[in-house]
């Protein structure tokens, strides 16, 4: 099976080049013979590591080409860690799956990733467990091992890197609103096609699919790897996330949330705000709709102020 990221891992003789442009030998004639591989080989590595933002191609002396690492900060990070760690051989460690189980470490996520098993998780956890890289946290995660910071800060930037690529390819207009890991909440201009993979309409875009006849001059998406449809309960939450200290959001978020109430399966409500950080925010709506205004809160309207709104949006007639 084809995987989302399979032109953003890492093989050995990707890795293997990387340590050698590391070291200097930056001329595509060092390389070839440091390598020994034939200069069409060469030209596809060095492609795929362009793509990937790890390298540059520069001409230095006439017609000769050189190669160095790009200034981009995951690129600039990677150089480190191979500099700073020359005596391990990071090309059977990071290569093939390997960067896909470390973002799901990163993450602290369950095994959610469809392009690999819990045997291959497990069988790549085991050899970075070996060598140190990863170990157990106190309350049984993996987690990178401290001493490895270098390539937990680049597995963070190298995961902002995938993302802001995967967006652009949506739309150069896409603007991210908010960002967790490997998943992200983009704007976009009103009735862009969207037909990639892993995209969601969401938040205040899906307010009319659940009876409020909300009229926005944007849509927003969600991309995540993990969801395979957006709940009522998503929906709430997505638009608290467009902009968490607008008043405007929260007062949205409490029409849908009373035009939805019986439908809304609170457990799931509060558990997933939870992993958005947002679960004092979804508290405040909840209590402020239960008391009828009591709730009280910088972010909430007045009682007055949201039934208003209700009858303007005919959440309650």
């Amino acid at each position: 099976m084809k995987r989302q990221l399979e032109s953003y891992s890492f093989n050995k003789l990707e890795i293997k080049t990387l340590k050698e442009i590391a070291k200097g030998n930056n001329s595509l004639y060092l390389l070839r013979e440091a390598l020994a591989i034939k200069p069409n080989l060469l030209s596809y590595i060095l492609k795929r590591l362009l793509q990937k933002g790890m390298v540059k191609a520069e001409k230095e002396e006439g017609p000769k080409k050189y190669v160095y690492f790009d200034n981009s900060k995951h690129a600039s990070l990677f150089r480190e860690l191979l500099l700073k760690y020359d005596h391990i051989r990071w090309e059977n460690l990071l290569s093939g799956l390997a960067i896909d189980v470390l973002f799901q470490i990163l993450d602290k996520s369950e095994i959610t990733l469809k392009s690999f098993s819990k045997a291959t998780f497990w069988r790549y956890t085991r050899n970075l467990m070996s060598h140190g890289i990863i170990t157990k946290s106190e309350d049984n995660f993996f987690e990178i091992n401290p001493r490895f910071s270098i390539l937990k800060d680049f597995l963070v930037e190298y995961q902002r890197f995938l993302l802001n690529a995967i967006i652009g390819s949506v739309s150069a207009s896409a603007v991210i609103l908010w960002q967790k890991d490997f998943e992200c909440l983009i704007r976009l201009p009103k009735n862009t096609d969207v037909s990639q993979k892993f995209f969601l309409r969401t938040a205040t875009s899906r307010f009319n699919d659940f009876g409020v006849p909300l009229v926005s001059d944007f849509d927003i998406y969600l991309y995540s790897k993990n969801k395979e449809t957006v709940k009522v309960e998503d929906v709430i939450l997505h638009t608290l996330l467009i902009e968490k200290d607008n008043p405007r959001y929260t007062l949205y978020s409490l029409l849908l949330l009373k035009k939805q109430w019986r439908r809304i399966d609170k457990k799931y409500l509060l558990k997933e705000a939870e992993k958005l950080d947002l679960g004092l925010q979804i508290n405040d709506v909840l209590q402020f709709l239960e008391t009828r205004g009591g709730r009280k809160g910088l972010m909430l309207p007045t009682w007055e102020e949201f039934l208003a709104k209700a009858a303007e949006y005919k959440v309650i007639t």
